[in-house]
């Protein structure tokens, strides 16, 4: 599994656009805060991709699935 280019700032786009679509700063709002970090940590090599997953999933109240799709854009399996 290869992250593609840029994917912290694409994924992040995307994430803050469907779930957290009227917070204009991620620091403003902790959930959002938390899933920028989770989101930098897997970036970086920290986090499991299924791990990565799952708290994503918690911190937007969504199915794993929808998640999957959204960050499966931008990997290279």
């Amino acid at each position: 599994m290869q992250i593609k280019t840029d994917f912290f700032n694409n994924v992040q786009s995307e994430l803050d656009a469907k779930y957290f679509p009227n917070v204009k700063y991620y620091g403003d709002d902790k959930k959002c805060t938390k899933l920028h970090y989770q989101t930098e940590l897997f970036n970086n090599g920290c986090l499991g991709y299924n791990k990565y997953i799952l708290n994503v999933a918690k911190l937007c109240k969504d199915t794993e699935d929808n998640i999957k799709e959204i960050v499966n854009k931008h990997i290279n399996f």
